[in-house]
């Protein structure tokens, strides 16, 4: 059976723009994006100048995020909440963890938005890029 060919070229262009639109519909946020809060920032900053502080400092954490480029922002949280402190890994509270991601973005160049940090509720759907 023949078709017209405005007809094949219509499915053809309707065919392209979902296939365009699926692309954009699944594009991931990134830390970015704003993804954290100043006060999240400004806590974190606390913390890590109380325990991280000592063994770490900011060039560490440009690597490390290097490292996990592209993969999802609650695989850096769960991978520091199980081996930091060296002396005493999961010792903080889950929220001082988070405190304290969202302070080594922020250091790392990444900006502060109104939507809190959460590794509960949408963490594992924010994707790292390298700074």
């Amino acid at each position: 059976m023949k078709y017209p060919v405005n007809l094949l070229i219509g499915i053809t262009v309707l065919l392209l723009g979902l296939v365009i639109n699926m692309g954009a519909a699944a594009q991931q946020a990134t830390v970015a994006d704003g993804v954290f809060t100043e006060a999240q920032v400004e806590a974190g900053q606390l913390v890590y100048d109380g325990t991280c502080k000592a063994c770490h400092n900011m060039k560490f954490y440009q690597d490390t995020l290097k490292s996990f480029n592209r993969q999802p922002l609650i695989y850096l949280w769960e991978t520091v909440m199980g081996t930091m402190p060296a002396d005493n890994p999961g010792s903080l509270g889950l929220s001082e963890y988070t405190d304290v991601i969202a302070y080594i973005l922020h250091e790392n160049g990444f900006p502060t938005g109104d939507t809190m940090l959460d590794p509960n509720n949408g963490m594992d759907e924010i994707n790292i890029v390298s700074p």
